[in-house]
This record gives C-alpha cells, sequence and structure tokens, in this order.
C-alpha cells in the first residue's frame, strides 16, 4: 500500500463527505445501460429486442449484431436457449474539488437471464480515481485482482482508499459523463466548447488521453466547431491554420460528407485515397486496415479494385498476403491491369507460387531496380580533396559494402530497391574501392553512418557529411 499524499488525502475526505451525484447521473446511467440488451432469436428467425419487445425476422445468423426497426438500437443476436449473460462499462465522471480536476471511475454491471425474458439488472459503484496534476491514482478494495484480470466488487463496504501501484492496469477508457462540463471548465480556454455535444459523440474515450493529447493542441477547438468530433479526438493530427486541403489533405467539397458521418481519423485517410463520397465503403475498407496495409496496397492497383476483390470474396482476404503477392505480380512483369492477375481465385497458392519465382529471380529483379535508383540517386555524388561518396550501385555493392565493414547493409537491399531507404557509400578519394563509412538516408537526412564494426565517425568525416547533406541533400546554401 503506497503513501497517499496530503493534499490528495484531503481531496478524498472532501469529497467522500459531499457525495452528491450530478443531477442527470441516473439520466445518464440509462444513456450507458440501453446498450445492454440483446435480440433473442427463436424459430423462423424472428428476434425479439429486449430494450422495447418488440419482435421481427432476421436473417443474420447467432451472434452477428442488427439494428432493431423499433427503438433504432443494434444488439447482438443469441439463441432463445441462453440461460444468462453479463455486460460491464466504465462510466467516468469529471469533477474539479478546490480546482483541480478529478476523473472518478465507476463501473456499470447488468445480468440477464431466460428466467425474467432477459430483462437486465443493473448495479453502479465507484472503485478509482485519479488526480492528474499529482500523478496520482487511488483505488479502493471494491477494486481486486483476480486470475490476472480486475475484478470490481459490487457489494459490501469500499473502506478506504489506497495508491494504485499499476503493477497491474485498470484501463482508462469508458463513457464520459456529459452534463456537468460547462461548470468543470467555466474558468479554462476552454469555456466556450460545446463539449456536452462532442462528449456524446464520441464516447466511449479515455479523458485522461484526451486531456493531455488533445485538448493542449491548437486544433482542438477549431475541429469541434467544425462539428468533427471524432477529429477531434485526434487532434495532434492536424494543424490549426492553412486551408481546408492544407489541414485535412483534402479538398473541401467534402467537408459536409466527414461532418454528416463524424467520422474518425482512419476513415479520413481512407477517404484520402478513396475520394468517394460513400461511408459505407470507407468504413468497409476501414474495418480491414487494421496494419494500415492498404496505403501499400494502393502502390499497386486502385483501391476501387481492392474493395471489388474484398467483396468478391466476402472479405476473406489476408491483407498481407494480397500486399506480397501483388509485389511480387509487379517485380515479375505481370500486367496488374489485367483481372486475371488483379484477381486471383486462389491468392495463397498463387502467392506461394510467385513467391518462389520471386525468389528465385529475385537478385536480378533487385539489381534492376537498384540499378534504376542509382540513376537517381547519382547526382548526388560529391567529393572534395578528402573524400566522395556515392550511392549504391548493385547487389553486389551491398553485399561487398557488407563484407568489408562487418555490418548488415545487405540486408538492405530491398528497402533501397524499393525507395524506403537510400545507402550511400563514403570513401577516401585515394582508395574508392576500400569502405570507409556506410550511410543511410531517408527524406533526405541521414539517419544512420557507420565506419567498420558499425563505430562511430571521425570528426572530419563528420563534417564533410554534415556538409553533404546540407549542401546537397536538401538543396542548402551554405
Amino acid at each position: 500500500m503506497g503513501y497517499i499524499k496530503k493534499s490528495v488525502r484531503e481531496k478524498l475526505v472532501l469529497m467522500d463527505d459531499n457525495n452528491t451525484m450530478p443531477k442527470k447521473w441516473d439520466k445518464f446511467i440509462d444513456e450507458v445501460r440501453i446498450n445492454h440488451n440483446l435480440l433473442i432469436k427463436g424459430r423462423k428467425n424472428l428476434v425479439k429486442c429486449t430494450n422495447c419487445d418488440f419482435e421481427f425476422i432476421s436473417k443474420k445468423e447467432i451472434g452477428k449484431y442488427d439494428k432493431c426497426p423499433n427503438c433504432k438500437n443494434t444488439y447482438q443476436i443469441r439463441s432463445n436457449k441462453l440461460k444468462s449473460d453479463y455486460f460491464i462499462d466504465r462510466i467516468i465522471l469529471i469533477n474539479r474539488i478546490k480546482g483541480e480536476l478529478v476523473y472518478r471511475y465507476f463501473e456499470i454491471y447488468s445480468r440477464c437471464n431466460k428466467n425474467n425474458n432477459y430483462k437486465s439488472s443493473s448495479s453502479v459503484t465507484e472503485f478509482a480515481r485519479t488526480f492528474p496534476r499529482n500523478y496520482t491514482t487511488v483505488v479502493n478494495e471494491r477494486m481486486s485482482k483476480c486470475q490476472c484480470n480486475i475484478y470490481i466488487n459490487h457489494y459490501g463496504d469500499p473502506k478506504k482508499w489506497r495508491e494504485y501501484t499499476r503493477n497491474y492496469g485498470f484501463g482508462e477508457g469508458g463513457y464520459v459523463y456529459p452534463y456537468n462540463f460547462k461548470e468543470v471548465f467555466s474558468n479554462t480556454k476552454w469555456k466556450y466548447i460545446n463539449f456536452t455535444k462532442f462528449i456524446k459523440k464520441v464516447n466511449p474515450i479515455s479523458f485522461n488521453y484526451l486531456y493531455e493529447n488533445c485538448m493542449c493542441c491548437d486544433s482542438f477547438e477549431m475541429l469541434i466547431k467544425l462539428k468533427l468530433y471524432n477529429l477531434a479526438v485526434d487532434a495532434s493530427k492536424f494543424a490549426s491554420n492553412g486551408s481546408f486541403n492544407q489541414i485535412f489533405g483534402i479538398s473541401k467539397d467534402y467537408y459536409e460528407f466527414m461532418k454528416r458521418n463524424n467520422i474518425t481519423f482512419e476513415e479520413l485517410k481512407i477517404l484520402r485515397t478513396l475520394k468517394e463520397k460513400n461511408i459505407r465503403k470507407v468504413r468497409y475498407l476501414n474495418e480491414y486496415d487494421r496494419d494500415e496495409i492498404i496505403d501499400e496496397i494502393v502502390k499497386y492497383i486502385s483501391i476501387n479494385k481492392l474493395y471489388d476483390y474484398l467483396i468478391m470474396n466476402k472479405g476473406d482476404v489476408h491483407l498481407s498476403t494480397y500486399r506480397d503477392y501483388l509485389k511480387f505480380a509487379k517485380a515479375l512483369g505481370l500486367d496488374l491491369n489485367n483481372k486475371k492477375y488483379v484477381f486471383p481465385d486462389n491468392l495463397q497458392k498463387r502467392h506461394d507460387e510467385l513467391e518462389k519465382y520471386y525468389k528465385i529471380h529475385n537478385r536480378k529483379i533487385l539489381n534492376n531496380l537498384i540499378s534504376k535508383r542509382y540513376e537517381l540517386l547519382k547526382e548526388n555524388i560529391y567529393k572534395d580533396k578528402n573524400f566522395i561518396i556515392i550511392p549504391a550501385k548493385s547487389v553486389e555493392a551491398l553485399e561487398d559494402e557488407s563484407r568489408q565493414q562487418s555490418n548488415c547493409v545487405r540486408t538492405y537491399s530491398e528497402k533501397y530497391a524499393e525507395g524506403k531507404a537510400d545507402i550511400y557509400f563514403m570513401r577516401l578519394l585515394k582508395s574508392k574501392n576500400k569502405s570507409l563509412v556506410t550511410v543511410e538516408v531517408r527524406n533526405n537526412r541521414v539517419v544512420q553512418s557507420r565506419t567498420k564494426y558499425n563505430n562511430s565517425l571521425e570528426e572530419k568525416q563528420l563534417k564533410f557529411l554534415k556538409l553533404w547533406e546540407t549542401k546537397i541533400l536538401q538543396k542548402c546554401l551554405v
């Protein structure tokens, strides 16, 4: 049990002595609890919504989600053979105590069973408080660790608070109570922001992340005023001034579409490439872009072709496998305008076939690509009375550099060939064939420079390299 600072203890006592919940607390609990419902499916595809008791036909399978035509809420479909189930959600109440913000964490637990027609009964209890100014979180004895998970006991006396040592996490996300922000931020720079609407649009979120990473950004208020609420949660990714296209990377013609659909930053990235006002397509593609692979795939084919291929296969496409397949096909000279190659019937089989062929011919392919990179980069060749720096010309050159320097630059062949990294060799002018310094460049900046055995450069070597970077790569006057 850690020591709790005196200032924090005083606030805890003050909060416990005046533990009156906000006026709309019960209303908010009901707003969260409405999610704690199911669609119970019986014979002949007849389902019943446990929220409004409305019955309708749904052909979707057990475990899938559907929208109730009556209350318009989306719930999971479960079998009428289900005996019981439960729901757990986190609730966050933001208070200001003696001028300091406090995040109060509650758990709402609902349980339903067949005996009462799956009508859920709920309990709400507080288990943690965070004081961000003091970097302190305290928990009460309702929280315990159970088989490496967090368990919140909803019954009994919570007893006293203890410092949370973070040996195990409880997660800081949840449904933030939205109705007291005008009071909480009345004397701050955010006093004119409509937090109530914003929080409702982005719930559930981590308020701690929002406060520390987004609200400090100049673009935060601008994004809320534009009613781009989900983008405000990623305010750090946007500038606060400039044209619409400069800020969002897309034409202002898309603003109404973005606002109407409250798009996320991930969806915006898809929209920038798709350039089509079709939210169904945007969200479908975004669902498959968990590892941001689409940006790599569209180097080979259009995003619409990717969408068509996903639809053809009912989404059953492993994107990283498809990306690699397209990479092999492109390198081997296959026509990616031909549907036969863009839409392989058996992706895994065709991937494995091309990979085998690609490996056999990889050296020839890489040498061809590296030769093209050399032709592009040879304008950066530079020398003075002591040194010369040149781009790598072939796979053999990279392997020779790797042997002489005892480093791993030979493994950079593909990155270099694809333009993901530029490799240069710095040599003594009088010994051009003897390795001296291996240099990696990205975005016209030196990111690595090493002598033999990955040792650091001498002062005059560094001076030459810096002059080359400034004068030749960045085209600065010196």
